[in-house]
């Protein structure tokens, strides 16, 4: 017996990420902001600063494909850019007193969410859900390292 295409891993995935991605871009357009904006600013090191290299890879990305969002940030003056004095290719990405305040929300909301979750479907089986979506990153990512390899 074949499953539709709605019963697939990927497609289950894509429809929750989509559904939880609609709700917090329509929380975060509240703000003045966006899911995109939120996400970044939580990925940065409120104290230290962060990479694009460094924070690339946590949103699923590369850093080359972060300068429109950088540049945004900057524009919005959510973020400054501090060039690192040994290597002048390394740009550290600082949040501003408003990208901390954004972050704090972002956090906030994020949180509750998560709270709410865990209330509903409880700790154990978030717990078998984050390792099974880590089994499911790994292969992916397994096959991806494949396919260049071919």
């Amino acid at each position: 017996m074949s499953k539709k295409h709605t019963e697939t891993i990927d497609s289950k995935l894509k429809t929750a990420w989509q559904i939880v991605s609609r709700m917090y871009n329509l929380e975060a357009a509240r703000h003045k902001a966006t899911i995109a904006i939120g996400h970044f600013l939580l990925n940065v090191d409120s104290i230290e600063g962060s990479y694009a290299s460094d924070i690339a890879p946590r949103l699923g990305t590369e850093s080359t494909s972060l300068s429109r969002i950088i540049d945004s940030l900057e524009r919005e003056k959510l973020i400054t850019r501090k060039v690192d004095k040994e290597d002048r290719r390394r740009i550290k990405i600082m949040l501003t007193a408003k990208g901390k305040q954004k972050k704090e929300l972002a956090k906030t909301y994020v949180r509750d969410f998560n709270q709410r979750v865990e209330e509903r479907i409880g700790k154990v089986r978030i717990e078998e859900f984050f390792k099974t979506v880590n089994e499911i990153i790994e292969l992916a990512e397994t096959k991806s390292r494949e396919l260049k390899n071919i």
